[in-house]
């Protein structure tokens, strides 16, 4: 049996107060949970032009293991049984 690893990628902006609030529940999760994280800023050159442009008025956007998971607001539960359903069977359910 394979142990699938959850990887997170936040969308987020320096100028964005639920950013700060997704950045904040994603760390606690984390304590929880291991998974690994990688915040992009959709005004930086690292984030990637078509999320710029999906993404620019939507964020905080999180993804899961390069999936849309959710968006705007990141419940803590939310987020800790989609990485428990994703490891357990490798599926993601997004949440809007």
């Amino acid at each position: 049996m394979s142990v699938r690893k959850a990887a997170i990628t936040l969308f987020s902006s320096s100028t964005c107060s639920l950013c700060t609030n997704a950045k904040e529940a994603i760390l606690r999760v984390q304590k929880k949970t291991p998974f690994s994280l990688t915040v992009l800023d959709i005004h930086e050159e690292e984030c990637p032009i078509e999320f710029h442009d999906k993404y620019m008025f939507d964020v905080p956007v999180l993804h899961l293991n390069d999936k849309f998971l959710m968006q705007h607001r990141v419940p803590e539960d939310s987020l800790l049984e989609a990485i428990k359903l994703y490891e357990a069977t490798g599926k993601i359910n997004p949440k809007y």
